[in-house]
């Protein structure tokens, strides 16, 4: 799956230097960039909404997630292509504004900060509930600034305490997840009156409704649109052309394995899902009191708490200041933030400025609920995710007029776009409203810095 065509290492010899030397240090290897962004996508992320996925795909999550990896596949297709002719670490933004102009560029780039900016504070919400519902003393905005104030005290130090930090997280979340599955399995087979490994926990033809599971699948889905961040950490890579992408892919892989495979344990655990019918969104903690008791469930909604409020919001925090960085050394944004500390390797005022972010949105969306914030920040990740896909195409096929391989360079990234734009318009209206809010504030600001201002807006 890896593009090693003529025509595009052609293509990466004619790209002209984005905005000269790389002033990151290249330390990380894909290794390094496949842990950091399986803590971003969460390997245990389907326990969080396993139970929505459940009841809207008829008791087939894992199919549900199946059909969500192949709608992605084509995403990570044209982000294999997009890094290996453009590598810098603003990602979909260098793409766009090198293939469509610094207009369409600067919105696509404004799109990623609208995901995120609104990421680290989804995280830190979704695990301030979960823990404010064991300690409710505490409230949940308290939660949130505790973690906030962690996450913020390990990403100033620099990118290696991240990957160390990331490494430990993984490595916990992945013995959670092989602790509930043995213990699954072992249920399974102990109440065969009750409980089946049966192919039907994978697709039954009976309660099988394409509409159905075309929202399980939107809902789904939603677990894998993160993965656009290893892109960003291209500057940083050793090896900037190739890395990323097989990074990528490696990342992808294992992911749709870890996510469909805990689906289908937990559908075999209880096929007919009437054990949390009337709680779907604890439904993978019932499952897992039913395969290991109440301390298993306890563990399972700890961890998942503890890597997005820690190690997921680690990642985006540390995420987003490399694209404010880039963005500000190309002139989107005020000089200010373009600086890069060369002792940690971190764009502190970038990173300063999320952190205090973070604290305003944490009050302002908290009452919102978990449901809008991440839709709205859903909004941001599917719009730039179509853009990219619309890259590929008139950056190859029309541009380059590279045309001996449609399949890579048309048809693959047209039906990425297409199931990319059918997912944004399928957000609620609040998703909807703040998306094109966010829009309209970004091409205002554009007008003002390019017309009024008099800044020409380069590549960082």
């Amino acid at each position: 799956m890896v593009d090693t065509s003529p025509q595009v290492t052609n293509d990466v010899a004619k790209v002209p230097a984005q905005g000269g030397d790389n002033p990151f240090k290249q330390t990380l290897t894909v290794f390094d960039m496949v842990v950091y962004g399986l803590i971003m996508m969460v390997p245990i992320a389907p326990m969080g909404i396993y139970g929505g996925v459940f009841q809207a795909s008829g008791g087939m999550p894992a199919l549900a997630y199946a059909i969500g990896f192949i709608a992605v596949l084509f995403s990570v297709l044209s982000f294999a292509i997009m890094i290996r002719i453009f590598p810098s670490s603003g990602s979909i933004y260098t793409y766009v504004t090198h293939i469509m102009g610094t207009g369409v560029g600067f919105i696509a780039g404004w799109l990623m900060l609208l995901q995120y900016l609104v990421s680290p504070t989804l995280m830190y919400i979704i695990a301030g509930t979960a823990l404010n519902g064991f300690v409710p003393q505490i409230p949940v905005w308290a939660w949130c600034l505790m973690f906030l104030a962690l996450v913020s005290v390990v990403s100033l130090r620099g990118m290696q305490t991240t990957m160390m930090v990331n490494r430990i997280a993984l490595a916990a979340e992945l013995v959670i997840l092989a602790v509930f599955v043995g213990m699954g399995i072992f249920y399974v087979a102990s109440h065969p009156s009750t409980s089946s490994f049966s192919a039907t926990a994978l697709f039954n033809p009976q309660t099988f409704d394409f509409a159905n599971m075309m929202s399980a699948v939107s809902l789904s889905v939603l677990s894998y649109v993160g993965f656009g961040v290893i892109a960003t950490l291209t500057q940083q890579a050793k090896d900037e052309r190739e890395g990323p992408p097989r990074a990528m892919m490696i990342m992808a892989l294992i992911l749709v394995v870890l996510f469909a495979g805990q689906c289908f344990i937990a559908t075999c655990i209880d096929p007919s899902g009437t054990s949390f019918a009337n709680d779907p969104n604890n439904g993978f903690y019932v499952v897992a009191q039913m395969a290991g008791g109440p301390l298993l469930a306890l563990v399972c909604a700890v961890a998942v708490a503890l890597s997005q409020g820690i190690f997921t919001a680690l990642v985006t925090q540390t995420s987003v200041s490399v694209i404010l960085f880039s963005m500000a050394r190309g002139g989107s944004l005020p000089k200010i933030i373009a600086k890069l500390n060369p002792k940690t390797n971190v764009a502190t005022n970038a990173m300063i400025f999320v952190i205090g972010l973070s604290v305003v949105l944490i009050f302002v969306m908290q009452p919102l609920g978990i449901d809008s914030v991440a839709k709205v920040a859903n909004f941001g990740a599917l719009a730039t995710y179509t853009l990219l896909n619309l890259c590929v195409i008139v950056f190859c096929w029309f541009q380059r007029k590279q045309r001996k391989q449609p399949l890579r360079h048309l048809i693959f990234p047209l039906i990425g776009a297409l199931v990319c734009f059918s997912i944004l318009i399928s957000l609620d209206a609040v998703a909807h409203i703040v998306g094109v809010i966010w829009i309209v504030i970004g091409i205002i600001y554009y007008c003002v810095v390019k017309y009024a201002l008099h800044r020409e807006i380069t590549m960082g």
